[in-house]
């Protein structure tokens, strides 16, 4: 049986199909079964593959689409594999990238990624999510940023089928299924490495689920860190304080109460805001943080450029640790 499995569900991708395919049957570690799935396809993708011989790929085909997630659980019903690895049909593993990240992955270790270059890059927010999961060097880094955006993209991932079949797979939420999945790896004391030499292209286009699809977008991201910050040591005891009044802050605070989570005020640095009521929670001023409601858990909430880090600095000297008792959302 093959160390690792590769699953690739694709629908209606004959232009970046075969590079992709390629890319992964050229590795230079070779223990490996590659699994493509076609959801449904309409523009030939399939036959654009009909040249591979390779005995490690094999080609499933759904005749109707069923979506990604179900798309990717049909290859993982068929891996054999005790890694899972990821891979989407428009992006390009360098060679060494499951080799080096194998090589990462000592037995503590159940999720390892690699560093990412964009190809095609439309937008600085793109190229700002890329570099900032580069930055990411470690399991701890990306543990206390988990809420922030995803640490991991998806098609670098390499996973440990043990710990994918403890947390249940991908889940077909109304939220990113991938980073709910890395959110459910963390709570259940999974740990992350990373690789950072630059070992995948991720190419970036219009036509990127991403950027398309409502699941992907800030309202549904609002309430899936909800539903994991429900969770949290703490949150359900001591309930929540946001620090950010603003437009995100209000949103998690609405998704939290929808959780059953308390919320027991805000923090803001807008004299303006100070003394408001925001779905029952007054707004203090972001100069009590030290004094005022110690026992709850802080949520920095303050989508700015640079605000994140003023947030984190001011939690540190009110005498907060983060990733205990505070954690950035954004």
């Amino acid at each position: 049986m093959p160390l690792v499995s590769v699953v690739l569900p694709f629908r209606d991708a004959v232009v970046t199909l075969a590079d992709a395919v390629r890319s992964i049957l050229r590795q230079e570690f070779r223990d490996i079964e590659l699994i493509a799935v076609d959801d449904g396809s309409r523009d030939g993708s399939a036959a654009s593959l009909a040249g591979i011989g390779d005995t490690r790929f094999r080609l499933v085909r759904n005749r109707l689409p069923c979506g990604v997630v179900a798309a990717t659980a049909t290859g993982l019903g068929l891996a054999c594999g005790e890694w899972f690895a990821r891979m989407d049909a428009d992006d390009i593993s360098l060679p060494r990238r499951i080799g080096e990240q194998l090589k990462a992955a000592d037995e503590s270790v159940g999720v390892v990624t690699c560093g990412v270059e964009s190809i095609g890059c439309k937008g600085d927010g793109m190229r700002r999510y890329v570099d900032w999961t580069n930055s990411l060097a470690d399991h701890d880094a990306m543990a206390r940023c988990r809420f922030v955006e995803s640490p991991v993209i998806n098609p670098t991932a390499l996973v440990r089928m043990d710990w994918m079949r403890r947390v249940g797979g991908y889940h077909d939420t109304p939220w990113a299924e991938d980073h709910d999945l890395w959110l459910r790896l963390f709570a259940a004391g999974c740990r992350f490495a990373r690789v950072p030499e630059i070992l995948f292209q991720w190419r970036d286009s219009p036509g990127r689920l991403t950027r398309r699809d409502p699941r992907y977008g800030s309202v549904a991201r609002s309430r899936m860190r909800a539903h994991h910050l429900k969770i949290l040591p703490g949150v359900r005891e001591n309930g929540i304080v946001i620090a950010g009044a603003g437009p995100i802050g209000k949103r998690l605070a609405l998704d939290l109460l929808g959780e059953g989570v308390e919320v027991k005020g805000f923090f803001d640095v807008n004299p303006a805001r100070v003394g408001q009521c925001i779905h029952g929670a007054r707004v203090a001023a972001a100069g009590q943080m030290a004094s005022k409601w110690r026992e709850s858990i802080l949520l920095g909430a303050v989508g700015l450029k640079g605000a994140r880090d003023s947030v984190a600095r001011m939690a540190a000297s009110a005498g907060r640790r983060e990733g205990e008792d505070f954690w950035a959302v954004c």
